[in-house]
């Protein structure tokens, strides 16, 4: 089986694909204008859907929600239909780096723990073009919380995703982009530990037995263990960050 593969199907019975929380999307939701029915507001990564249903309780707008796993966004229908959203949600197989959608349509992208797979520079800069005037981009983004750290977690960021960099930096990139920064704040822990890491142990023996303890299958999860435990050891050095824009 392919590492995608072995990836999507660890994480698809997972409440969440990322650090987060519902409390986290709530909070970051509070630094945008009151939506309408009539806003189109898109998630883009949207695994299966942790945050799109909070975006769908929290407001009125229409959701387009957009994942490029058929089997993320099958579970994401299937707990839509429960809720009884269908009727302002639209799921798209579609990869975040060919977003066809017109220029200028959407009043709000949302992009939560999943910008790193276009690159976080890249994506606030291609995305732009697809808001409205005025419209807002939300992501969060993975960033170092200190100008220096400790040569082994800056090591393995660092082939892990060249492109983190440190809060002022991603504001920097923000400006540069095009947006005016309206806010960022760090998650908190537990969306890490509680929300996230805690399936990580919960389900490894499932995964594992799933797969018949094949090798790619034991070798993601030992690089699972590793995040956990630089995380357990450096987490007062990296944390994913939410960050609030608006289009100028």
């Amino acid at each position: 089986m392919e590492t995608l593969d072995l990836i999507i199907d660890f994480h698809k019975n997972n409440p969440r694909q990322g650090p987060g929380s519902q409390q986290s999307t709530i909070k970051a939701l509070q630094f945008l204008p009151q939506l309408t029915p009539q806003a189109q507001l898109l998630d883009v990564g949207c695994g299966t859907g942790a945050q799109t249903m909070v975006l769908s309780e929290q407001t009125p707008a229409h959701i387009t929600a957009v994942d490029s796993s058929k089997e993320f966004l099958s579970i994401l229908k299937h707990k839509a239909l429960q809720q009884g959203i269908m009727n302002r949600l639209t799921v798209k197989e579609m990869d975040m780096e060919q977003l066809a959608f017109a220029p200028e349509s959407l009043d709000v992208i949302w992009a939560e723990g999943a910008i790193y797979n276009i690159g976080f520079s890249r994506g606030i800069r291609e995305w732009r073009p697809l808001l409205k005037k005025d419209g807002y981009l939300v992501v969060s983004e993975i960033s170092w919380l200190t100008p220096q750290r400790p040569q082994i977690v800056n090591k393995y960021w660092t082939e892990v995703y060249p492109e983190m960099g440190t809060i002022a930096e991603k504001i920097a990139q923000v400006e540069d982009a095009g947006y005016i920064p309206v806010a960022h704040f760090v998650l908190p822990e537990s969306d890490w530990t509680s929300h996230y890491y805690h399936y990580y142990e919960t389900n490894e023996a499932a995964f594992l037995e799933r797969h018949g303890h094949s090798e790619d299958a034991k070798a993601l999860v030992e690089e699972n263990r590793q995040e956990m435990k630089h995380f357990e050891k450096y987490s007062a050095y990296y944390n994913y960050v939410f960050y609030i824009m608006q289009k100028r």
